[in-house]
């Protein structure tokens, strides 16, 4: 057996940050297990609040103040990930990167909890379609919250991991994977041991997050409900539009009353009228699926499978528009809210070379092109500004491709290589990630050559190479840090803003004297006082293991009152 130090040495945990809810997993004895939080759960709400002490809380109990505390409570920050965005928590402001940087050093104490030792690695897992300034957003996140983040996983990629160890055949399938807050569409051919990623696409604002907003403006329209407090009104409307979505799941009609303001409104809501609610987002479904098919140069009569993924896919609507898109039943065996973070603990397995997934090859591919801005002789003019792709979205990675380019003026002196991302056909409309200046010989335009090499690793890391063939001189960046990342200086700032409110309950003053009281008292007892106070101490450090306010209080409360009786008995 592996000593501690050993075992700690090669832990790699996987995380599936998802935009409603996250969770955590490690490949052990041979399979993907996932972690239970603090609740002994394995979902974690992806929520992060501030409590009454002014101190960060996150899941489940940050996600039971949604209704009571909006103002301080924060969800579906994933949306916002690589945005100059700012959460407002009371007198708390945070980027999107700071949020999840709360979460993920959640999940990391879970997973100390569960092992018994500290964790530093982990592969966290993005939707397909982020590019790479919301890659880097989720590295960042990682770093504040205390981990190296060995690898990003593509969402669908990780589901078909999950899928692809239940099925070792050669076959040909589709992951659709809607979630809280995305959408990601992967084509997967898998043949001898191989997972071959042919195309994704997606949409990174949709999910499950919209339906539930479409049911709560449906609301507004039945009853046209207005107030003062606008926030609680609508934290109390979202709450009952998710319940009404979370019913029709099981049931074929469901529905719902407010009392607000002394009157008593209703709604009622079926299957029939949640279709044409949410018709425009249906539709919005089936653009990313016909795109990766196109990519992937599938027919949907050509797959064998579809996978459901995400939450979001346990609605009826849903999985009667996939068999609808693609004539047959999809396929869910697995759990849509654990696929993911499965496939992560796979991954993690495969990093670390375990025996049992070592003959699994895993290939994935790029989301979206990435060029260089060129100029084009237009007739009598030269018009700058046009995108020049030397990767093209679904190229398989890791890649390296070179594209010659030459000089376009008369004694140019330099080119300014500007490096882009995107799809679209002119600069402008897509995202500049650096810009490069190689000094060139003074020659008449189109003498000069330029070997462009862009090499593309499974980190998400861009080399960029420009090299003069006639004499060697090469010049090269390495691109990382994108617009829109957060700076050293910014990253240092958050750890410490982060450190300062980021105390457990346990070490709450009230807390840890009351833990102490007991201790003391529970060396005074013999036999049954004994066994009865060392059982409401030990809900009580349950309950501030969950950080759960409520939970808190009661065990709390408890405690109190029993070593107050045990002391009377005493005097």
């Amino acid at each position: 057996m592996p000593s501690p130090d050993v075992a700690q040495a090669n832990t790699l945990i996987g995380i599936d940050l998802g935009t409603s809810n996250s969770a955590v997993s490690l490949w052990q004895d041979g399979q993907a297990i996932l972690l239970p939080n603090a609740e002994g759960e394995h979902l974690t709400p992806s929520v992060v609040g501030v409590n009454d002490h002014g101190q960060f809380i996150v899941g489940q109990a940050a996600k039971s103040r949604l209704q009571s505390h909006p103002q301080l409570t924060a969800a579906s920050f994933k949306r916002q990930m690589g945005a100059d965005y700012t959460f407002h928590l009371g007198q708390n402001k945070l980027r999107p990167e700071e949020l999840s940087a709360l979460l993920l050093q959640q999940l990391k104490a879970d997973a100390e909890r569960y092992l018994g030792y500290g964790v530093s690695d982990a592969i966290i897992t993005v939707p397909a379609y982020f590019n790479n300034v919301q890659r880097q957003a989720v590295k960042t996140a990682g770093r504040i919250a205390g981990l190296n983040v060995v690898r990003l996983l593509n969402e669908p990629t990780a589901a078909s991991l999950a899928y692809g160890l239940l099925n070792n055949t050669q076959q040909k399938y589709l992951t659709f994977d809607l979630g809280g807050g995305t959408f990601d569409v992967s084509v997967i051919d898998m043949f001898e041991g191989v997972i071959e990623v042919r195309a994704s696409c997606g949409d990174i604002f949709l999910g499950g997050d919209d339906f539930t907003r479409q049911i709560h403006q449906w609301m507004l329209q039945v009853h046209p409900l207005s107030s003062p407090e606008a926030s609680e009104l609508s934290a109390h409307l979202t709450l009952l539009a998710e319940k009404m979505k979370c019913d029709l799941t099981f049931s074929a009609h469901t529905r719902a009353q407010l009392v607000w303001q002394g009157q008593t409104y209703e709604w009622q809501l079926n299957e029939t009228l949640l279709a044409e609610i949410c018709e425009e987002l249906l539709n919005r479904l089936k653009k990313p699926v016909l795109q990766a098919l196109r990519d992937a140069r599938f027919s949907s009569d050509e797959l064998d499978h579809v996978l459901l993924v995400g939450g979001a896919t346990r609605m009826p609507l849903i999985r009667q528009a996939v068999t609808r898109m693609f004539g047959h039943f999809p396929r869910t065996e697995l759990n849509p809210d654990e696929a993911v973070a499965l496939g992560a603990g796979i991954q993690a397995g495969m990093v670390l070379m375990d025996q049992a997934v070592e003959d699994i090859i895993l290939t994935d591919v790029m989301p979206y092109s990435l060029g260089i801005g060129v100029a084009r002789q237009n007739h009598e003019s030269i018009d700058g500004g046009y995108f020049l792709p030397l990767i093209e979205r679904n190229s398989f990675v890791p890649v390296s491709t070179v594209q010659r380019v030459n000089t376009v003026y008369d004694h140019q002196q330099q080119v300014d290589v500007q490096i882009y991302q995107g799809e679209a056909r002119k600069v402008a409309e897509n995202i500049l990630l650096g810009q490069l200046n190689l000094p060139v010989p003074r020659r008449k335009a189109g003498e000069v050559s330029i070997d462009i090499r862009f090499t593309y690793t499974l980190d998400g890391i861009l080399e960029v190479e420009c090299r003069l063939p006639d004499s060697d001189q090469v010049t090269s960046m390495i691109i990382e840090r994108v617009p829109g990342q957060m700076s050293e200086e910014e990253i240092h700032a958050s750890l410490l803003k982060l450190a300062a409110m980021k105390q457990h309950p346990r070490e709450y003053q009230e807390n840890k004297l009351l833990l102490a009281q007991g201790a003391q008292l529970y060396e005074r007892c013999l036999a049954e006082e004994r066994t009865t106070l060392d059982a409401y101490i030990s809900y009580f450090e349950l309950a501030l293991d969950s950080q759960n306010v409520r939970r808190i209080a009661t065990t709390r409360d408890e405690l109190k009152a029993v070593i107050a009786h045990f002391s009377d008995e005493r005097l």
